[in-house]
């Protein structure tokens, strides 16, 4: 099946709870909403007033967040496609937006000239938890919470995966160095591991620093595939 509907390149695709709905992002400046039987758009589409690159559904399957150039994160209805709340943000442009296991955190990464900051938010009032996060020196294109909701991974057009901790945003450990821009990165769900990938065509796979036995060192890397994001990290296999 081909979904179409979208007018621009399409940043972001999100299964809903259930597996029956599919929510994407596209340069076009909106979320749409699909049902995956027959292909067909729900509603109307979920407006910005630029490019939408940032994607997140809550795992009730109630709201959806999307953020972008327009430097907001919007909050949707997801029966209604009712704009719920609307936060002011990053002074820039808004590239990745993720959410934590139990809902009360979400993510967000973006642009500041040369100094990329992500900032957490209580997704109940859309205020920010204490100050920007800073330590990438460029875009950061992916942002993964772990299983337990502690720690966010995020991967950098600087080459970096960096840990932060979600409630204080101090800086966990050094950062692990990819040999090229990264696009993607996710936690395992035991939270273990993390995969990566990027421009270099491949995805590697890391033990987190904090895991015990301190090894850093890429697990396993599987060249030659695709540019592309890395969408889920599955008990056995990933998907890409």
């Amino acid at each position: 099946m081909t979904i179409l509907g979208h007018e621009g390149t399409i940043q972001r695709i999100e299964y809903l709870p259930g597996g029956a709905r599919i929510v994407t992002c596209s340069y076009d400046k909106t979320a749409r909403l699909w049902d995956v039987e027959d292909g067909g758009q729900e509603g109307t589409s979920m407006e910005h007033e630029g490019w939408v690159g940032g994607l997140a559904v809550r795992r009730d399957g109630k709201r959806i967040l999307s953020g972008g150039e327009d430097k907001r994160i919007r909050m949707w209805d997801v029966e209604t496609h009712e704009l719920v709340e609307e936060w002011e943000s990053h002074t820039h442009r808004i590239y990745r937006l993720a959410m934590s296991p139990d809902d009360q955190l979400a993510a967000s990464g973006g642009e500041k000239g040369e100094i990329l900051f992500i900032r957490c938010w209580n997704s109940e009032t859309g205020k920010s938890i204490g100050e920007p996060w800073l330590g990438h020196t460029h875009w950061v294109y992916s942002l993964s919470l772990s299983p337990d909701g502690t720690k966010v991974a995020s991967a950098s057009r600087d080459k970096t995966i960096r840990f932060w901790d979600a409630h204080s945003g101090d800086s966990i450990e050094q950062p692990l160095q990819h040999g090229n821009s990264l696009r993607a990165v996710t936690f395992s769900p035991s939270g273990e591991f993390v995969a990566s990938g990027g421009h270099d065509n491949k995805v590697s796979i890391w033990r987190v620093p904090w895991w015990g036995d301190n090894q850093k060192q890429v697990i396993t890397a599987f060249r030659y595939l695709p540019m592309s994001f890395l969408t889920v990290f599955l008990p056995v296999v990933f998907v890409l």
